[in-house]
């Protein structure tokens, strides 16, 4: 904090204290303050013995909280002493807005300064802490983080609810000091605080303002916590804070289950139920992971073993990453989302040309995981009556893949829950084991009406019925509850190796998609996709996905790809699309 700045700009001098140029202090004097004697020895000397000495004044220049901030003519201009008579400062002599004003903007990076300020007399105590409008916080809180009141991630908004500005304030800065430490010193604050530590990270990205259709996520510079949080969830301190989540603490005499064919035994236990919010809050970065390293292939193991688990995507949950309720297993998707996106870079670093449209989703920290919000629903007015209105973004081009287990080692992992017999059975080692990838696809999708609505032939969607006889296809629909707080869209299209080949072509059947865009049963509601592939004239694959960002958001979608048909022992994987 600038006490300096603070004294210009009000017309009180508030300086340093000359004896320590790394934990500024304030002093506060007046003008009416007669210059010192010639000599400084001798009356200094006879005001120590007319005044008991101020331990606050002496040694920091700041005033005890008992003192009242007004001066007395005094042989140095930085220390002050409460006696009488006394004079106000002409700081305080003006209106506590202006006051607010100049502690708000003279603040700089420097937060606690502001705190320190409150020590100096009664006066600015009450200005900074009695204020129950909380004015100067609120500026405090506004100079550096993004306003809550105009957030797009919840379709209520939070201009009725009262914010503790002081809380958020002090909340965020202590969060602040954990992350800008070095790694080793605060890791042992994370005990005491890691409820706290997530809880603000999250309110930080609840805070996000919406972007629009035409959002640039390599140009985007609107988003103060934007900045702070690309920072802070790339950092090893937060991949300390999510596996201390993830996994269960690790114990020696513990017995674990082998996991390999060489009997190797995983060191750490995965928690029964993660943290929703730290799975969440894993989602918003690319994860920082390196093959060289034994903890981080432990932990992909464990992300894998979690994908292409057959009991986590059953009829309760429409096969995908979902709980019963109809709401987002962030969880699953945090899984489904690590193993892909550590595969695309993995693939960067060995195909790069014929990868390169998946720089864009793995780049610019948690840019591309903003998306649209709900606080403007309007439908655009530019917009016939009759058209459908693309609220989720739908139409265009779209890239993406897919990930698959060898059939036998999959149908081995599950065996138990599909009922296999097996005359050895052997465990994977999922820590080192490498899925396949399929061919990286783009997708071109185009919005349609409701196939199943009422009304004229003529006016139904044909790609989403048969070509013979125009009987509707099997539905795309769901059973789980969902949000109606915007209808579903339908949309269809194609799917073609990346780059596609001539975009003028008809659709073949065989790569042609049918799907549907849904919003889910979560408060606020989360973007769910469900997308069918169908291959030869038949429905082949099934993808049920969730869009991290939300509606609009650059990162794209994440899901668990199943058999149509849900033939009996048929496998999964996942899958991530995202717009080109």
């Amino acid at each position: 904090m600038s006490q300096a700045a603070v004294g210009l700009r009000s017309g009180c001098p508030i300086s340093h204290n000359a004896a320590s140029s790394t934990s500024p202090s304030i002093s506060i004097s007046t003008s009416n303050t007669p210059p010192p004697p010639a000599n400084v020895a001798s009356s200094s000397k006879a005001s120590s013995e007319s005044h008991p000495t101020n331990p606050f004044a002496a040694s920091s220049g700041i005033a005890s909280p008992a003192t009242s901030c007004t001066t007395t003519p005094s042989t140095s201009s930085s220390i002050m002493y409460p006696v009488t008579p006394q004079l106000q400062s002409p700081l305080l002599r003006a209106p506590s807005e202006i006051i607010q004003k100049v502690l708000s903007a003279s603040g700089g990076d420097q937060v606690g300064n502001i705190a320190k300020a409150a020590k100096v007399c009664r006066e600015l105590r009450s200005i900074i802490y009695g204020d129950t409008d909380q004015t100067l916080w609120r500026d405090v809180f506004l100079e550096h983080y993004d306003d809550p009141r105009l957030a797009g991630s919840s379709p209520a908004g939070s201009s009725g609810i009262r914010i503790d500005w002081k809380k958020r304030v002090q909340d965020r800065e202590l969060v602040g000091r954990v992350f800008s430490n070095d790694y080793e010193g605060s890791v042992d604050q994370l005990d005491k605080h890691s409820e706290l530590i997530i809880s603000t990270l999250f309110s930080m990205y609840s805070d996000l303002p919406p972007t629009n259709s035409s959002f640039d996520p390599s140009k985007s510079d609107d988003s103060l916590n934007s900045a702070l949080l690309s920072k802070w969830l790339s950092s090893r301190l937060f991949k300390h804070i999510y596996e201390s989540q993830y996994f269960l603490p690790a114990s020696p005499r513990k017995p674990t289950t082998p996991l390999t064919r060489s009997g190797r035994s995983i060191k750490r236990d995965k928690r029964d139920t993660v943290d929703p919010i730290i799975s969440r809050l894993h989602c918003l970065a690319p994860p920082l992971y390196n093959d060289d390293s034994s903890a981080d292939r432990e932990w992909r193991g464990h992300v894998r073993h979690s994908v292409y688990d057959v009991g986590n995507y059953q009829e309760k949950n429409d096969y995908g990453p979902f709980t019963e309720d109809g709401k987002v297993d962030w969880t699953l998707v945090d899984a489904i989302s690590s193993t892909m996106m550590c595969n695309a870079q993995e693939l960067l670093d060995t195909e790069p040309d014929g990868w390169l449209p998946v720089v864009q989703p793995l780049s610019y920290g948690i840019e591309p995981a903003r998306g649209w919000g709900y606080n403007d629903l309007r439908r655009p007015d530019n917009l016939a009556e009759d058209d459908v209105w693309d609220w989720a973004g739908v139409e265009g081009s779209w890239c993406g893949c897919y990930a698959f287990m060898d059939y036998s080692d999959w149908a081995m992992m599950n065996r138990e829950q599909l009922g296999i017999p097996v005359g050895r059975p052997h465990s994977i080692d999922l820590s080192t084991y490498h899925e396949a990838l399929g061919d990286l696809m783009q997708l071109e999708l185009k919005i349609c009406t409701d196939p199943h609505a009422d009304g004229k032939r003529s006016t139904r969607c044909d790609n989403h019925e048969f070509e013979q006889d125009r009987h509707p296809l099997p539905s795309v629909e769901t059973d789980l509850p969902r949000s109606d707080l915007l209808p579903p869209l339908y949309f269809h299209g194609s799917s073609t190796p990346y780059p596609g080949g001539d975009h003028h072509a008809p659709t073949l059947p065989q790569n042609a998609i049918r799907g549907m865009v849904s919003l889910t049963a979560d408060d606020p509601p989360q973007v769910r996709w469900t997308m069918m592939i169908r291959y030869r004239g038949q429905d082949r694959w099934r993808l049920e996905c969730v869009q991290v960002g939300g509606r609009g958001s650059k990162r794209g979608f994440f899901g668990i790809w199943s058999d149509a048909s849900r033939a009996e022992h048929s496998p999964n994987g996942p899958a991530w699309y995202w717009k080109a």
